[in-house]
């Protein structure tokens, strides 16, 4: 994924500054960046497990955003970040928590 947000200040300005939504396996953060296209950033926290858990995790957040890629609106950085309930849930919860997620935000 080439439109990924990287920098520390980006994520440390989405926890201070920008909106956030919690559902029962993420955490969604968004605001409004200077370009036209969306970015996206992904956290999972050491705690959740070994590496292979965390870039599993990882996989199935960035395919859930693919997934609705097409339909975001453009000119935000967004941040998700996994809760512990993720690592047990199936691929399909987190894709309903995500679509919930932008939809309150009025993203899609």
């Amino acid at each position: 994924m080439k439109n990924t947000v990287k920098l520390n200040r980006e994520f440390t300005y989405a926890y201070k500054k920008g909106a956030k939504l919690v559902t029962g396996t993420l955490v969604f953060y968004w605001y409004k960046n200077r370009q036209s296209q969306t970015k996206l950033g992904l956290t999972v926290s050491p705690a959740l497990g070994g590496a292979v858990l965390r870039n599993r995790l990882k996989r199935l957040m960035r395919a859930s955003f693919g997934a609705r890629k097409d339909d975001i609106r453009d000119g935000y950085n967004i941040i998700i970040a996994a809760r512990a309930k993720m690592a047990r849930v199936e691929f399909a919860q987190i894709q309903k928590d995500l679509d919930f997620c932008l939809e309150k935000a009025e993203l899609v």
